[in-house]
């Protein structure tokens, strides 16, 4: 569960251009208007920018790295007195305090790869919201043909640079197990310095992709309903062809 401790120090620089997703949790949360938490909240890209709002926002994700650059960033910020941090299992250790809404960003629920651990993750976070609050699950819509097309072959995704100036090349293979609905993924980062050495780091992770009805029969058995599926982070209906499945559903009971 701790997937990122090895690569955290590359995450923020990576993603820094990131933020399509951010209006639309900051205006859900406004809607529910009370307590947000944030599950997988990595380092807090998401809590950062909801606390800057004047929401308040607990985050917890199993990565002790990413929790350390999260309360980096929340002191850097000044929101410290809208955030409470954990380091712990989204599947047991999810903080007893009822809030009004529940955020699973960025495709973080694929890392949750058996049903075991997809139903005891939902069951802290039903314990985790008030009656009636909300959850928001966001991962990606998975196209076969695509999928079938991840043969595991290194490309380059894209070149970044750290906060201390370092150029990073980072290169992505995927191997996709379309039995078994995983996505393999290597991730390659190559730190290059100004006299062209090369330092580089090279992280796997598994990720199981969901479809549409196994996701809504998952979160009905987690005692939840679903009130809505959009295609994007823009409300537009859930198609075919759609990028991103984002999943809006209600504790019940």
């Amino acid at each position: 569960m701790s997937d990122y401790d090895a690569i955290a120090r590359f995450y923020d620089a990576d993603h820094s251009g990131f933020a399509d997703d951010l209006p639309f949790y900051r205006e859900l949360a406004r809607r529910t208007g009370g307590r947000v938490i944030d599950v997988m909240c990595g380092s807090g890209r998401l809590v950062v920018p909801l606390a800057q709002s004047g929401i308040r926002v607990t985050g917890i994700d199993s990565s002790a790295a990413m929790i350390a650059r999260a309360r980096e960033r929340v002191a850097a910020a000044g929101v410290a007195a809208r955030v409470t941090l954990h380091h712990g299992d989204v599947r047991s250790d999810l903080p007893p305090d009822h809030h009004d809404l529940a955020i699973v960003a960025l495709n973080s629920f694929m890392h949750l790869t058996t049903i075991d651990d997809q139903l005891a993750a939902l069951a802290r976070i039903h314990k985790a919201l008030n009656p009636d609050g909300l959850l928001a699950i966001d991962v990606f819509n998975p196209h076969a043909r695509n999928l079938a097309g991840c043969d595991g072959e290194l490309t380059l995704d894209r070149t970044f640079r750290l906060e201390d100036g370092v150029r990073v090349c980072k290169f992505v293979a995927q191997r996709a197990d379309m039995a078994q609905q995983l996505n393999h993924v290597t991730f390659v980062y190559d730190e290059i310095d100004d006299g062209g050495g090369v330092r580089r780091t090279l992280h796997t992770m598994t990720l199981r992709w969901f479809y549409r009805y196994e996701l809504e029969h998952l979160l009905e058995r987690a005692g939840f309903t679903v009130e809505i599926v959009y295609g994007s982070y823009d409300l537009d209906p859930f198609v075919t062809n759609s990028e991103v499945m984002l999943t809006i559903a209600r504790r019940m009971g």
